[in-house]
């Protein structure tokens, strides 16, 4: 791996100590060209701007277990087990007999193709707040945002040119499509949340490119099975390329310019040509687009978030909700803030008596960007904020695990990264292999519950990002690395590192007639056949692999 020289190195390491005492992660893996780039942004961060993110994420879910994850933890789990598909699931069609361990062959697998769905870094905070200045103050410079943004060119929808990601001056609510999107200073991007964006760039090429010279690179895990290329996506003999990259965003300019960010860390030295970002489907790429893209949808939010145990639970918070709103109440700019709403369950028409009301989502977020920055009022103590950024969490996935509302929400990013892991297993030379969806906690909360994914209750902390890996397994007669049997293919899920079990494709894959989910055993290794099969009969329509695979 490329580094810093020492004397470089320390530098940086010194002054993140000195400014930043209380941020864990490091920009010292990074490498020269970043290092230069980013170096004035760490000199022009105060102190306290740099408090742990991941402290100040909400915590608890519907079972009271923790959302949050220490750092040290994070870090522990960067290093994706690897998991044998031979132990975790079997791709064999519906005739074949079971077969003891001992006659089943060793299996060499391949990575071939990457998903990343990676949250945006730090922002500030999307409801309006009355000291516009200091929180201009923490935006990257237009000369720091025409350089990160060099070498890539944004597709939008002509209907959203509106979306101008230079207008930070701009107050008018309708020059934006979401009211997430945020008004001038407000909803973008910091520049904290860009050196964030740059660090995980980095890390996402040290975790898929393996650098190492040497004549054998495979790896046999603990079940006997071999991993070409030590389970990563390049080498130095076939390098990442800006050709081999695939990135969509959503139309927001914290989004984008956090893609454009990553893209540093991913080509340090620079890369030759243009890197097109396409920011056209935002509505495939959220639940909550405004407005929904069916009248289903906005019924079923309304009648979930009137379930009993949501309601008594929010009149239960009610006068603690009361109590934060009076002592924020003199930072908020209330003229611009009443009535901005967004979220699922969260959106509703305002009337006189809401004025001066923020909902659940706007206080958690609110409170989570005046934390980070030592900013939260004394009269809110850390239990206050913890019990609405709580809640706020739980109720976001409260509503997303319906499985109906999960269906009418995601269906169509969900086929969209069934349809690119069909792509993969055609193995073109000239398609990307290495696909980045730029996005939000939004996003990522609803493709867990969509895929059904077995994940620990850990909110999706600003640069947290999903992994889809797709794996090719050929079984092999064990007389070195030559493959000689049927080829399969299957999926892996993490978050953060984390590898997340899914129970989708399972009682297919186990033959199973059961309708009763609840007797599904969630697995870490999905076979792409069956996980396309059961999610397309779910969905209504033709399986998207079955013509592949099966021809």
């Amino acid at each position: 791996m490329r580094s810093f020289t020492s004397s470089t190195k320390n530098t940086c390491n010194s002054l993140h100590k000195h400014h930043h005492h209380h941020h864990h992660w490091m920009i010292g893996q990074g490498r020269p060209f970043v290092l230069l780039l980013i170096l004035p942004l760490i000199l022009q961060l105060p102190t306290g701007s740099c408090s742990l993110l991941s402290s100040s994420s909400s915590s608890s879910s519907s079972s009271g277990t923790s959302f949050h994850k220490s750092q040290q933890q994070q870090q522990q789990s960067l290093k994706v087990p690897l998991v044998s598909p031979r132990q975790e699931s079997s791709c064999s069609s519906d005739n074949d007999t079971q077969v003891s361990k001992t006659q089943k062959q060793l299996q060499r697998l391949k990575l071939i193709q990457v998903q990343i769905i990676h949250r945006h870094g730090d922002r500030t905070p999307i409801t309006p707040m009355k000291d516009r200045d200091y929180w201009k103050g923490t935006l990257p410079s237009p000369e720091l945002l025409s350089k990160i943004s060099s070498g890539t060119r944004i597709i939008i929808r002509r209907s959203d040119d509106k979306n101008d990601m230079n207008n930070d001056d701009n107050d008018n609510n309708d020059t934006v499509s979401h009211a997430a999107g945020g008004i001038g200073p407000f909803g973008k991007l910091t520049k904290l949340g860009l050196l964030q964006m740059v660090q995980l760039g980095s890390q996402i090429r040290d975790e898929l490119h393996l650098d190492q010279d040497q004549d054998n690179n495979h790896l046999v895990d603990e079940h006997g099975n071999l991993h070409i290329n030590c389970a990563r996506l390049f080498t130095d003999t076939d390098p990442i390329h800006p050709s081999k990259v695939k990135i969509k965003s959503t139309n927001f300019p914290r989004t984008i310019q956090s893609v454009q960010a990553l893209l540093m860390g991913l080509f340090p030295l620079g890369y030759d040509g243009e890197i097109e970002i396409d920011a056209s489907e935002t509505d495939v790429l959220i639940p909550d687009p405004q407005p929904r893209l069916s009248v289903e949808q906005v019924e079923l939010e309304r009648e979930l978030s009137r379930r009993s145990h949501i309601v008594e639970r929010e009149q239960e918070l009610q006068n603690l909700a009361g109590k934060i709103t009076d002592s924020l109440y003199h930072l908020i700019d209330w003229e611009h803030a009443s009535g901005n709403s967004w979220g699922i369950g969260e959106e509703k028409h305002y009337s006189e008596k809401d004025r001066d009301r923020l909902t659940f989502s706007q206080l958690a977020e609110v409170m989570t960007c005046l934390r980070v920055r030592d900013m939260l009022p004394e009269s809110i103590s850390h239990d206050d904020y913890k019990t609405i950024a709580s809640h706020s969490a739980w109720k976001w996935f409260e509503n997303l695990r319906n499985g109906n509302l999960a269906r009418l929400a995601m269906k169509s990013f969900m086929n969209l990264i069934m349809e690119t892991l069909r792509d993969g297993i055609e193995e073109n030379n000239e398609d990307p292999v290495l696909y980045i969806y730029s996005c939000h906690d939004s996003s990522l909360i609803g493709l867990m519950c969509a895929f059904r994914l077995e994940q620990p209750a850990v909110w999706p902390e600003y640069g947290s990002y999903l992994k889809v890996e797709l794996f090719k397994s050929q079984d092999q007669d064990g007389k070195g690395d030559g493959a000689t049997g049927e080829v399969n293919y299957y999926v892996r899920f993490s978050l953060n590192g984390q590898v997340l079990k899914s129970s989708w494709g399972v009682m297919e894959q186990d033959g199973s007639k059961s309708d009763n989910s609840n007797q599904e055993e969630p697995r870490e290794m999905i076979c792409l056949k069956h996980l396309s099969r059961s999610i397309a009969k779910e969905h209504g329509h033709s399986c998207i692999m079955k013509e592949k695979q099966e021809k």
